[in-house]
């Protein structure tokens, strides 16, 4: 019989379960659909469960939760094509609505993790954004989906290029899915066995909130099971729902929306005649439970009277081909026919079984390779530029897909690159090609990239343990010339200071005060260590004021002078070089700047070398250029969106740094939300846009963290993750 879904919902607060009856629309952000009366045909029997998790309290997000359930559910059950597509069309509707309101509306900023699951003839397909988390239990144990947390995590509503994680299983009856909040992370799936193995989903909800403990979390728990549910499921009273759990008798219904009926999705009341809880099909509701049991034993009996049967008749044709032997015969060893009856049904499964899953993946890439070449069908019939960006877009997320199930395949790749370059086309940006210079081990990930002054080259790298290395390079930076050298680490004692975490780089250029060039590194507990390339050493500044730092961000320089951006405490640090060392001067303790600057919310900032000017960058999009003589913005992100050539708003940047002198500076901001570096006139207008494909065709510039950028010819160094990117005009 055909895999039907039984489920449950859990609300906990501290460990004290929620009752039902303060949410008649359904616990805030959880969704467990069958297919309604308007789905299209390919969908009417495929059922949809939904955990959505926003930031803010549930009370205050109920609302928007509900409207991106509604959005879902519209747009997974009237989309065509795959179960896949159709889950990643509900999911990026969902988060481009949740990031157009972030973008317009004045409201707080909400962002999100999702989860989204089908059942579709017996296999689940699930897909994940941001912190979405689910276990599914197997007769083997748990399995965590995914195994560990995704890195970078981009949530629901924060990019328009969302990272999609992919999930596809092929269930058996028993199977328990349980879809949850990103809080209860903490959980090992060896905590969740009770819930999720060898039980149904009436012991599985009694376990849940064992298992759950004292924390808050939504929860829906969900049994796949070949049972006969019945179309008639008895209502449950509200107390019971509400009440802690404490017997099997307890159950949580699924709440149901307005005019909806009853669903076999609903949770199952256990009947009074047997106490494994199992639901008793409608149709056969007044047959005692001692039938049910008749037919097993019936069906169990006849199964190992034809195995003895079979038996009989094998050792029969045995004896005919081979006579016994004498009583004095030496004793027949059957050890090795024994072991050959054995493995040889254990090999012709395990082939059986790999032919099947190879078949399974075969249909899936061929099915996504005809889905790309639809959508570019698709994108060259659009009617507006938005339209044809958003089937481009999909046809890059559907060769995802087919990456990781089958790498290196030449179709895939030509669909991919054309999608990108009508994309470069429609944003008017220049496509860069990345080549990569150096890949440290994978417990490495690099956030900083400085390049060293001078003919010798030189580059400069940070890693989060606060670890900085020297790559040698010859003077073009772009060929290595040996492995790399640490020359400072988090617990480093130099003199009588005990390096800690550094959290910005930057060069130093030689001066009045100090000598020689050389790598500056702001630590966060307060001083500034010189790294002098001339004579490998390293001197250590300490900075006052650090006993009420907050959380020191970013450094620049200017005329010898330090700012350090602090957005805890709202101000940036100012301080006057005195020798080797800085001090500060009561009337000048932070640059003064108008309080609608809003330094909480600023990521990095620099000076232009020749006046001074400051530039500002906020991470949720937001651009100051400012006057520091007067403190008056010149211009700002809206001047750029109206008159400065940008048309795709800065959505998740990074970074930002002004580069060059006189007529040849220019500003270049790392965009990861977009994918983009821009390079902006210091006179606010967009000089260029830029993105750059990997060695392996990828997009490099989605998960930048640090950038440096050499010019004449063009040459952006990029980090991402472990490794470390060059990226140069085609």
């Amino acid at each position: 019989m055909e895999l039907q879904a039984v489920t449950g919902q859990l609300y906990l607060v501290n460990g004290r379960v929620q009752p039902l009856t303060e949410h008649p629309q359904g616990i805030p952000g959880i969704l467990a659909q069958a297919a309604p009366a308007k789905a299209i045909r390919s969908r009417r029997r495929d059922f949809l469960f939904t955990h959505l998790t926003l930031s803010g309290q549930p009370e205050e997000t109920a609302v928007l939760a509900q409207d991106l359930l509604d959005l879902i559910s519209r747009q997974f059950y009237q989309a065509t094509g795959s179960v896949t597509a159709a889950l990643r069309q509900a999911i990026t509707a969902a988060n481009q609505r949740l990031l157009h309101l972030n973008l317009e509306s004045s409201a707080p900023n909400r962002t999100g993790a999702v989860s989204c699951a089908a059942l579709h003839n017996g296999e689940l397909f699930m897909l994940q954004a941001g912190e979405g988390l689910a276990f599914l239990g197997h007769n083997f144990g748990v399995e965590r989906l995914p195994t560990q947390k995704p890195s970078p995590v981009v949530p629901l509503g924060r990019s328009a290029g969302l990272n999609v994680r992919y999930f596809h299983h092929r269930l058996q009856d028993g199977n328990m899915l349980l879809l949850a909040d990103p809080r209860i992370a903490n959980l090992r799936a060896e905590t969740l066995t009770p819930v999720l193995v060898d039980t149904d989903i009436e012991e599985g909800m009694i376990a849940l909130q064992t298992a759950v403990a004292q924390q808050t979390a939504r929860l829906l728990l969900i049994e796949f099971t070949s049972e006969d549910v019945g179309q008639q499921i008895a209502e449950f009273p509200t107390a019971a729902a509400a009440a802690p759990i404490s017997t099997p008798d307890s159950a949580f219904p699924t709440p149901l929306r307005e005019g909806q009926q009853p669903s076999p999705m609903a949770p199952r009341r256990p009947t009074e005649q047997r106490p494994s809880t199992r639901p008793v099909p409608a149709q056969q509701s007044t047959k005692p439970t001692a039938d049910v049991e008749t037919s097993v034993r019936k069906a169990t009996a006849g199964a190992a009277f034809g195995l003895a049967n079979f038996t009989d008749w094998l050792t029969d044709m045995l004896a005919r081909l081979r006579p016994p032997r004498d009583e004095e015969a030496e004793p027949t060893n059957w050890a090795v026919p024994a072991i050959l009856a054995i493995v040889i049904p254990l090999l012709v499964a395990i082939i059986v079984t790999g032919v099947y899953l190879e078949r399974g993946r075969v249909r899936r890439f061929a099915e996504l390779k005809t889905e790309m070449g639809q959508n570019i069908g698709l994108a060259d019939g659009a009617e507006t530029p938005d339209q044809a960006r958003e089937f481009y877009g999909n046809i890059i997320l559907l060769a995802d897909e087919a990456d990781a199930l089958r790498a290196g395949d030449g179709e895939v790749t030509r669909l991919r690159q054309q999608a990108m370059v009508e994309l470069d086309q429609l944003d008017g940006v220049s496509r860069l090609q990345a080549k990569l210079l150096y890949e440290f081990t994978s417990d490495i990930s690099l956030t900083d990239v400085v390049l060293q002054n001078g003919f010798e080259g030189g580059i400069f790298t940070l890693d989060s343990a606060s670890s900085v290395y020297f790559h040698a390079t010859d003077e073009t930076y772009l060929n290595l010339t040996g492995d790399p050298s640490q020359i400072v680490f988090k617990g480093n004692a130099l003199g009588s200071h005990i390096v800690g975490n550094i959290v910005d780089m930057a060069w130093r250029p030689a001066g009045t005060a100090v000598t020689r060039e050389g790598l500056a590194m702001l630590d966060a507990g307060g001083a500034l260590l010189s790294y002098f390339p001339n004579m490998k050493d390293t001197r250590v500044a300490p900075l006052g004021l650090a006993s009420v730092w907050q959380i020191p961000t970013a450094m620049a320089s200017f005329d010898e002078r330090l700012y350090v951006l602090d957005p805890g405490a709202r101000e940036i640090w100012k301080y006057f070089p005195d020798g080797d060392g800085f001090i500060i001067k009561d009337d000048e303790q932070v640059l003064a700047l108008d309080p609608s600057a809003d330094l909480n919310a600023a990521i990095d900032l620099d000076l232009y070398s020749e006046d001074g000017s400051l530039l500002v960058l906020y991470g949720d999009g937001r651009i100051r250029y400012y006057d520091t003589r007067s403190g008056r913005v010149q211009w700002d992100e809206t001047e750029l969106m109206q008159n400065g050539g940008l048309t795709t708003p800065l959505l998740s940047p990074t970074s930002a740094q002004l580069v060059g002198k006189g007529l040849n500076s220019s500003i270049f901001v790392a965009d990861p939300g977009t994918g983009r570096i821009l390079q902006i006139a210091r006179g606010g207008r967009v000089i260029a846009q830029y993105r750059a494909t990997s060695d392996t065709g990828t997009e490099l510039f989605n998960q930048i963290q640090g950038f440096a950028v050499a010019e004449t010819p063009l040459r952006i160094f990029v980090t991402d993750g472990s490794k470390l990117y060059v990226a140069t005009q085609q």
